[in-house]
């Protein structure tokens, strides 16, 4: 996948991949997290603490898991990342499972349980996979991390918008 990705690479496709670094990276997400919890506490107040609550799980258990497996990202020659704006990493020996796309894939369907309009769905969902594409195009992950990662993020993202549905008092069973 990772060669077939990048069988098309071009100066400006680097561009728009490298551009997705710093929007996964911990300290901008972290920052995302506490902006929807903040949304939360205002509109849904039963469902303020999974912003941060969730995030946290979401963020603790993919380094656990990139701590506990032997999963090595794609080798030097796959690499295709320009610059690290924030600098900020934390060094683990497996790249399984991608913290951006969990991290961004969380926000985003957390995100969209909160918010209303179809254009913001959409954009939240083109974050996604712009977010997934990047970092396998990069060579920062292979395909597999960045499933491990969106399954992480995605399952943590419905769990919150249950609960957000829950505190509604939605039943869509109805």
């Amino acid at each position: 996948m990772t060669r077939a990705l990048q069988s098309v690479a071009s100066g400006a496709l680097d561009v728009v991949a490298n551009a997705n670094t710093p929007v996964g990276q911990a300290p901008v997400t972290i920052a995302a997290a506490a902006g929807l919890a903040l949304i939360a506490w205002r509109r849904e107040p039963g469902a303020a603490w999974l912003g941060a609550g969730l995030f946290a799980i979401v963020a603790g258990a993919g380094l656990l898991m990139k701590l506990a497996l032997v999963h090595p990202p794609p080798p030097a020659e796959y690499v295709r990342a320009l610059w690290d704006p924030l600098g900020f990493g934390v060094p683990t020996p497996s790249a399984f499972p991608s913290g951006h796309i969990a991290r961004v894939g969380f926000l985003a369907i957390f995100a969209v349980g909160l918010a209303s309009g179809t254009w913001v769905r959409v954009a939240l969902v083109a974050l996604i996979v712009w977010t997934f594409w990047s970092r396998v195009y990069i060579g920062d992950h292979w395909i597999s991390d960045a499933v491990g990662g969106l399954a992480l993020g995605t399952a943590a993202g419905c769990a919150a918008v249950a609960w957000v549905i829950r505190c509604r008092g939605y039943d869509r069973s109805r």
